[in-house]
């Protein structure tokens, strides 16, 4: 259910991309994906050029880590992209997702699905002018234990219904 996406026989960085391309286009724009009646729509983001290819920015933002303020891949995104929607297939097993809203710093609440046995988590936002439309905000794994702590909180925080901006925030 939750194996790593094979880069061993890509012999470049463009290879492994595609690769990549290849699960995120079969999982989001050749079928359609629901999270339960939820649409998650990625056709409309923008596209950007890398590496030769014509990609969706939420696919380059997914597999990719900024270092020094600019984006690079990141096997270890990369390698997890077919989790994604995996993630949506399970969201109701509280064994392996858990499930919070959190509201950001921009005013936006969004929400998280964290496979938190995995350390992967999916962020999604609410698309505005539809009830049961969303995109993807991003998706990473999660390497250091100081963003796990950050996660924890967010989640007993939204559990205990701290933040009174969450109260009766689910569109989910």
């Amino acid at each position: 259910m939750f194996s790593l996406l094979d880069f061993s026989q890509c012999s470049c960085l463009e290879e492994k991309i595609n690769l990549a391309y290849t699960v995120f286009k079969n999982d989001f724009s050749e079928t359609q994906c629901f999270l339960r009646d939820i649409f998650i729509d990625i056709k409309n983001r923008q596209k950007i050029k890398i590496e030769n290819m014509e990609v969706e920015e939420v696919f380059w933002h997914i597999i990719s880590r900024k270092n020094n303020g600019k984006r690079e891949f990141d096997i270890l995104r990369a390698e997890r992209i077919g989790w994604i929607k995996a993630i949506f297939l399970n969201y109701n097993n509280v064994r392996l997702v858990k499930l919070f809203y959190f509201f950001e710093k921009t005013g936006q609440i969004r929400l998280y699905l964290w496979l938190y046995q995995y350390d992967f988590v999916v962020i999604l936002e609410k698309i505005i002018t539809s009830s049961k439309k969303a995109f993807i905000v991003t998706s990473f794994y999660i390497d250091n234990l100081k963003k796990k702590n950050s996660f924890q909180k967010k989640y007993i925080d939204y559990i205990a219904k701290n933040d009174k901006r969450l109260i009766n925030c689910e569109w989910f």
